[in-house]
């Protein structure tokens, strides 16, 4: 079953999927990110507090994106609870060099994740 912010995440999942990164770490990440969805025209806030859940690095509307390029799926998973439990965050997309975090539940929270891996890691 198909829903807009099924829909919505898998639009940004594509985006995000579509474009090659050359970036030496994280933040490089990040920021090739930005110019990615200001490309696409989207409008989006990053490094968002969002309580005590901690800081998210993009939020689109109600969509919360997280850039990871280290960890463990057990650290990342806690990291996304804490951000699905908050009430302005709908749906979370992982954006990760780590095909380990590819293992992800569907939902937190009963809020969809999806996870973009991009293959072939970073510079």
């Amino acid at each position: 079953m198909s829903t807009p912010l099924l829909e919505e995440l898998g639009q940004l999942r594509s985006l995000v999927m579509a474009h090659r990164y050359r970036c030496t770490g994280e933040a490089q990440l990040q920021s090739a990110l930005a110019q990615v969805l200001a490309g696409a025209g989207m409008s989006f806030h990053r490094e968002v507090t969002l309580g005590e859940a901690g800081r998210i690095d993009f939020l689109l509307g109600h969509l919360g994106l997280e850039v990871k390029v280290e960890g463990s799926i057990s650290a990342v998973t806690r990291q996304l609870l804490n951000y699905a439990e908050r009430e302005e965050v709908h749906g979370l997309l992982l954006v990760t060099t780590r095909s380990h975090h590819d293992g992800l539940p569907a939902h937190l929270r009963g809020k969809p994740v999806r996870v973009a891996v991009l293959r072939g890691g970073l510079l």
